[in-house]
């Protein structure tokens, strides 16, 4: 049966890379696998002892397929996925990438969970083989199929450093998780701060490491306010 696109839809993801490994957990709801047959029994509830390859599917089809991730400027091959989990709305565990990875392969949700498909989320482990973890890391999340309107929340924990954190609305193109200073001077050029009619703040504000992002907000030549408190990577490249 085919379901209808969702209109809002928030992925949470998480990087990290690890030795010659990346991890990336992901989580999305799991209406946004539209044409996906998930199991089903009694009056529609998942199915959770017969879901696992189903959930393998999904998460290759709607996610691997859709997110290129970069180490320089070479693209990574395809992830392997190492586990999946279906989740309640209400689970709390991706608040941190040390949470996500004992929830993603800890204990699964017992078999007799009552949970609609469209009233549940869909975790995954993926991970991409590297060459270093010291690596200059960049993605692109072209998960913009998954709803009408999508937002990715994504962090990045480098091996030494503090969490970057971006948020994203709709496709944002390539992200560098750790920019250079001068592509993160070009990333402002292309955003527009330097020409921008409705920019009233200064040119740039790059943004080192452990430093609060200023706020401050901008409106475009339509008249439509963008505000931010903390701005993403959207607005603001953090070097």
């Amino acid at each position: 049966m085919a379901h209808d696109i969702p209109v809002d839809v928030t992925v949470q993801a998480l990087v990290k890379p690890v030795d010659h490994n990346l991890h990336l957990i992901i989580r999305v709801p799991l209406k946004a696998m539209r044409d996906v047959e998930f199991p089903e029994q009694g009056p529609g509830y998942l199915d959770l002892n017969r879901i696992d390859t189903t959930l393998h599917e999904a998460a290759t089809l709607w996610i691997a397929k859709q997110i290129e991730i970069y180490e320089g400027d070479v693209r990574l091959p395809d992830p392997r996925v190492v586990e999946t989990r279906v989740s309640l709305e209400s689970d709390r565990s991706f608040t941190s990438y040390d949470e996500a990875l004992a929830h993603v392969t800890g204990p699964r949700l017992p078999g007799n969970t009552q949970v609609f498909w469209d009233q549940a989320m869909l975790d995954v482990l993926f991970d991409y083989p590297i060459h270093s973890d010291q690596s200059r890391f960049s993605v692109h999340p072209g998960l913009g199929r998954l709803g009408e309107r999508v937002v990715i929340v994504l962090r990045f924990q480098p091996p030494n450093g503090a969490v970057r954190a971006f948020e994203f609305i709709g496709d944002p193109g390539l992200v560098r998780l750790d920019p250079s200073w001068h592509q993160a001077a070009l990333r402002f050029v292309e955003l527009g701060f330097f020409s921008h009619p409705g920019w009233n703040g200064p040119s740039a504000i790059p943004v080192l490491p452990g430093h609060p992002v200023p706020a401050f907000s901008r409106t475009d030549s339509r008249g439509d306010g963008v505000h931010g408190g903390a701005l993403d990577y959207a607005d603001c490249v953090r070097v």
